[in-house]
């Protein structure tokens, strides 16, 4: 991940770069005290450029914490960002994660 972003007085993150092994940890880092307070956490994923199933696994994970205390929005994928969350299913793995796509954020982020 080259950039994480807490989008002051909301519950949205903005990332960028790749989600993957080595990044994992410091998303889920950045995500837990948005998934502590709970309510809805937005996940802007606009300019993540790659992500793989260890990103797909911290993301479930925020939305197994979250439970019943909100939901997890994931907003913007575009690419083989969007391709990894189609076929892992992402938006069927858990009732509280929620898929956002945006033509508005996948034209200005191409």
């Amino acid at each position: 991940m080259q950039n994480a972003e807490k989008v002051s007085g909301s519950g949205v993150i903005r990332l960028s770069g790749e989600i993957d092994l080595a990044s994992a940890d410091g998303v889920a880092l950045l995500l837990r005290p948005m998934v502590a307070a709970g309510g809805p956490v937005v996940v802007d994923l606009s300019h993540v450029t790659f992500m793989d199933t260890t990103g797909i696994h911290v993301l479930v994970r925020a939305a197994d914490d979250l439970a019943e205390r909100g939901c997890l929005i994931v907003h913007g994928a575009r690419g083989g960002v969007s391709e990894v969350i189609a076929m892992t299913q992402l938006r069927s793995l858990r009732p509280n994660i929620h898929i956002m796509d945006c033509e508005v954020s996948q034209a200005g982020a191409a």
